[in-house]
This record gives structure tokens, C-alpha cells and sequence, in this order.
């Protein structure tokens, strides 16, 4: 029985994992997307994890809601604050410091 119990914990950590995984990668396409569509440049090719929380979507069930952070450039001097929201696989929200938001 405890067998079963560890290895359920660790298909459980594997699966969790991999989503995680997918959503940054969602989050850093969407922000370098929008860097791009701005003329901005995205600094370090990289977004962060701030905010993780479970959320219900359109169709009433259970996903996890996470924002990202990423900094950008629109001289190469000056750094602003960029924020990626994702519900499960899906982009909801971009939000650049010098551009007003963007909800998908």
C-alpha cells in the first residue's frame, strides 16, 4: 500500500512537472510576442514565476492561474515590468509598464 502511495506522489510531482514547464514556455512565447509586436526588447529571454493559485475558467472547472514576470527594454537602457497571466495552457493576460493591458 505505501508502494502505490509513493509512486502515485511521484506520477502526481512528474505531471505537475510538465505543466508547469509547458505554462513558462507559454508565458515566455506570449511575452516575446508582445516584445516584438511593441518594437521592445525583451531582457534575459526569460519569464518568472510570482503568483500561483487555482482558478476556475469558462467552462466552471478547476485550473491553475499563474503569473509570470519579465522585464523589457525600449532603448536598451531603461528596464520596465512586464506580466504574463496564464489559466491552465492558455495566455488571459499581457501587461506592459508603458503599454496599457492586453486580455485575451
Amino acid at each position: 500500500m505505501s508502494e502505490l502511495f509513493i509512486i502515485l506522489i511521484i506520477v502526481a510531482a512528474a505531471l505537475y512537472w510538465r505543466a508547469a514547464a509547458q505554462s513558462k514556455e507559454i508565458a515566455a512565447d506570449a511575452a516575446r510576442r508582445e516584445c516584438n509586436l511593441n518594437d521592445v526588447q525583451l531582457l534575459d529571454q526569460s519569464v518568472n514565476l510570482i503568483r500561483l493559485s487555482a482558478s476556475r475558467d469558462h467552462n466552471d472547472r478547476w485550473r491553475l492561474w499563474r503569473a509570470y514576470r519579465f522585464e523589457y527594454a525600449t532603448n536598451g537602457e531603461d528596464r520596465y515590468i512586464g506580466r504574463v497571466s496564464t489559466l491552465g495552457q492558455k495566455v488571459t493576460r499581457i501587461e506592459m509598464e508603458t503599454f496599457g493591458p492586453l486580455v485575451h
